[in-house]
């Protein structure tokens, strides 16, 4: 399976949305982001990793000039796609200081870099596996549930967008550099390995949903 055609359907998508925004209201009541250092907005720098992106030249770019977790000078993908949205902040990193109260109820990213589908390339690294951003939603949503209550959380989950970006570290920060892994699998066997545990990830993320509205996928490249 190729990797692409995950990036080209939700770039389609995502201009779809962009066009239907109005002014007002977000289109969307709130984003659930997952996956790696391609969204990752400061959760690693509440984690014991030398994967951090918390130090200058990152961030200098940025609204505040400052570097805030987010591995690039400026603003991420997903940072543009909430405003696009119409979203006047952005989701916060879960383990940050600024996921509590009200901030919560926009959405909440749980990206972390070096993370991966496969969970390993995580542990490598320190970083959050996607099976623990998955354990931190489930967190995350009855801290919702207490705030607003069952009814309006559920409306909450089902409709917000859920937007994903993983791949590239599991075969460029895993595969390619570990022998043991690369004489285990060619790289298409990994590939479907991969594509399996993403599976998994979209099956248990939607159990936690009556419905999921949407899902943008971003797949490494190879």
């Amino acid at each position: 399976m190729r990797f692409l055609s995950g990036l080209f359907l939700g770039s389609l998508a995502i201009v779809v949305l962009f066009f239907s925004v109005t002014n007002g209201d977000p289109f969307v009541p709130g984003l659930m982001i997952f996956g790696d250092s391609v969204v990752d907005v400061g959760n690693n720098n509440n984690l014991y990793t030398v994967v951090k992106a918390n130090f200058p030249p990152y961030g200098r770019d940025f609204i505040s000039h400052k570097p805030t977790g987010r591995f690039c000078n400026g603003k991420l993908a997903t940072d543009f796609t909430a405003e696009y949205l119409g979203f006047t902040s952005y989701p916060p990193a879960y383990l940050s200081q600024e996921a509590k109260g009200k901030n919560l109820l926009t959405g909440a990213n749980f990206a972390s870099g070096a993370s991966g589908y496969y969970d390993e390339t995580a542990h490598l690294y320190s970083a959050i596996s996607l099976t623990q951003q998955l354990n931190y939603y489930k967190e995350y949503q009855k801290k919702v549930v207490n705030m607003i209550g069952q009814k309006r959380a559920n409306a909450l989950f089902s409709g917000s967008i859920h937007l994903l970006s993983a791949g590239s570290s599991d075969f460029i920060q895993n595969y390619y550099i570990d022998p043991i892994l690369y004489g285990a699998y060619t790289s298409d066997q990994f590939s479907d390995r991969l594509m399996s545990s993403y599976s998994t990830f979209i099956q248990v993320s939607s159990s936690y949903n009556n419905s999921i509205l949407f899902y943008f996928i971003f797949f490494g490249l190879l």
